[in-house]
């Protein structure tokens, strides 16, 4: 019988919101499954892609410290 692992990757996701004031309005956030708040949120970015892109970052590394 195999045992089935009770972390799964995409148990994690990334949102990108417009939370701020400008100049600097853009946040990332990673929400678990079954989660209504984050499980990690980020400082504000000036644009929408250097959320993103640092999100990314941020996300990879919530998986592969969750996976090991």
């Amino acid at each position: 019988m195999e045992k089935t692992p009770s972390f799964n990757p995409k148990d994690y996701t990334l949102a990108i919101k417009n939370k701020g004031r400008p100049p600097k309005s853009w946040r990332w956030e990673i929400y678990a499954a079954g989660k209504s708040k984050p499980v990690r949120q980020s400082e504000f970015f000036a644009t929408m892609a250097e959320a993103t892109r640092a999100g990314k970052t941020a996300l990879a590394e919530i998986r592969a410290n969750r996976a090991a």
